[in-house]
């Protein structure tokens, strides 16, 4: 299994817990590795036989602006989970970072 990598993918999101957090949109930041097998697409030079890293791009920066969290934990189970569904990849990591509370 190949993989396919998004690194520094920069999103505003309203997380947190404390009230103030639940008020302001904070940047997260995004690392992503992702399974796919990319012999088809590189056999064929075809988009539709790869896994479009701006989709995935587009498809997290509206999934995180569209929904309140208020653990990294649960937005990142959750957009793990429709990551796979969306995109049928065998797998995923995500690694994210809250620089604005944790740099």
């Amino acid at each position: 299994m190949d993989k396919v990598f998004i690194r520094d993918l920069k999103v505003d999101a309203v997380i947190g817990v404390y009230d103030w957090e639940k008020q302001v949109r904070q940047p997260l930041v995004f690392d992503l590795e992702m399974a796919w097998d990319i012999r088809m697409a590189a056999a064929t030079d075809d988009l539709t036989h790869a896994l479009n890293y701006q989709a995935v791009t587009e498809f997290i920066e509206r999934f995180v602006r569209e929904q309140n969290f208020q653990l990294l934990e649960s937005l990142i189970q959750r957009l793990a989970d429709a990551l796979l569904k969306e995109f049928g990849m065998p797998w995923i990591r995500i690694q994210v970072e809250k620089p604005a509370v944790v740099p």
